[in-house]
């Protein structure tokens, strides 16, 4: 038929018609989470394009690249936000004073009223724009900061034992203002240092001579340089957190046995020594690491760091691990600080220092709780929408590289669901969207429920 919903048959008898309704032809569970080789293209793509400008355009509704998006989004959201919102649980709940967090923890709480449309808005028209000027700094602003904090608790340990008894309210706010700003700014003044002792481009003068210029953006496109500078950055976290815990594990308790009788200044000036050789330790391993990766021909550039584009990965990192940090920091301070107090009372009595503490009897003990913060923090990252929206760029894409966009199941959902017509195939499309969102949260959370209830059965045993 003419509209293709019958089919009319000749024989012998006379005609027959029968009534068809292909219903959704183009849709299938292959076409939705499968590649599909679409005309034009080279090979089969993951691919979601629902509209065009042209009439020869050919819909594609592959739902992998807004999974991706949303793993994407949640994954650099949550290596932003939740050690930071961790961290700090632990802190007031354990080391600050009664009067101290009852300021602190509701400031953090009053985090949460921000709307998100207002921390989308500051994300895609004003952090974006300015972080793209000086992507280098805002990097090397991400290593100075917790170095700078480290470097202000060894200065610390220095002080006489008067002094530092005398002033030990003071201790946090004046090592805080040390490497908040500390940090902030030198890695405003060493970004662009660095940037070009490792990301430099030759130039040649007019008059013939060489000159080295700096180009991160270009090294990312691959017009200069090779693979070790990259796989440098990339691996001096892993480096600085082994080197870390070796030096927990191994240097720090031979420390311990010999200077029991040392004066404060001697200890703090040997742990400050240990910390400077640490960190040239984990830049020597790291540059040994890059290295031998570059030696291998692996280039991280077209994986996973690539062309640097405005709304990225990094940007809406930064601003939604900011939006999830109060709610995990809220209901880990809870957790932590229901532990009874007669299990922190025996270990201090056995001798235990506070973070000893912390970590071996609090930690363990109140981890259902945690666990159940980094889930809900999960939740929260998963479900955003406006932030997503506005900053992320809204480009289906699946690329791990931080430095590009991506597109999310509920940004996706609230973009196009007003302007799918009622009963179509993109309408209906975009409802299995909101029900595939749906089954990937109730799986996670199933798991995270069924872990929690373990966790939960081990602290009883106590």
């Amino acid at each position: 038929a003419p509209k293709s919903d019958a089919i009319v048959a000749a024989s012998e008898q006379g005609l027959s018609r029968f009534n068809f309704d292909p219903q959704h032809p183009e849709i299938s569970f292959s076409t939705l989470f499968r590649p599909v080789w679409y005309e034009g293209y080279e090979r089969p793509v993951h691919a979601w394009q629902s509209s065009s400008g042209t009439d020869k355009f050919e819909p594609k509704f592959g739902m992998m690249p807004l999974v991706f998006g949303t793993f994407k989004a949640t994954f650099y959201s949550m290596l932003f936000g939740a050690p930071l919102a961790l961290l700090a649980a632990i802190y007031t709940s354990q080391f600050l004073t009664p009067r101290a967090r009852a300021r602190i923890k509701p400031t953090i709480e009053m985090m949460a009223s921000l709307p998100s449309v207002v921390l989308g808005f500051l994300a895609g028209l004003v952090i974006a724009p300015m972080v793209e000027d000086v992507v280098p700094s805002v990097l090397t602003a991400f290593f100075a900061v917790p170095i700078t904090f480290l470097l202000g608790a060894h200065l610390w340990q220095m002080l006489p034992s008067r002094s530092a008894v005398q002033y030990a309210h003071w201790r946090f706010p004046l090592i805080l203002l040390l490497a908040l700003p500390g940090g902030i700014a030198a890695g405003t003044v060493l970004g662009p240092w660095i940037e070009w002792l490792l990301f430099s481009e030759p130039v040649t003068l007019p008059n013939g001579a060489i000159a080295w210029k700096p180009d991160f953006k270009g090294w990312l496109n691959q017009r200069h340089g090779g693979a070790w500078p990259g796989w440098f950055v990339l691996a001096l976290p892993i480096c600085g957190v082994a080197t870390f815990f070796f030096v927990a594990t191994t240097v720090n308790p031979w420390l311990r046995r010999i200077s029991p009788n040392w004066q404060r200044w001697k200890a703090g000036l040997s742990g400050l020594l240990v910390f400077i050789l640490s960190f040239a330790a984990a830049v020597l391993v790291a540059a040994l690491v890059g290295y031998l990766l570059a030696s291998m021909s692996f280039d991280p550039r077209g994986s996973i760091v690539d062309t640097y584009v405005q709304r990225n990965a990094l940007v809406v990192g930064f601003v939604m691990g900011f939006a999830i940090i109060p709610i995990i920091y809220t209901i880990a301070d809870d957790a932590l600080t229901a532990v009874p107090d007669h299990l922190r009372s025996a270990s201090l009595g056995a001798g235990a220092t506070p973070w000893q503490t912390a970590v071996r009897i609090v930690i363990p003990t109140a981890m259902s709780g945690l666990f159940s913060a980094l889930m809900i923090g999960l939740g929260r990252a998963v479900g955003e929408t406006m932030i997503v929206l506005m900053a992320a760029g809204n480009t289906p894409i699946m690329e791990v590289n931080i430095f590009n966009g991506f597109q999310t199941l509920s940004a996706n959902i609230a973009t196009e669901l007003p302007e799918a017509a009622r009963g179509s195939t993109h309408y209906r499309t975009l409802f299995l969207a909101a029900l595939t969102l749906f089954a990937m949260t109730f799986v996670v959370n199933t798991a995270a429920e069924l872990v929690r209830q373990r966790f939960r059965k081990r602290a009883y045993e106590l």
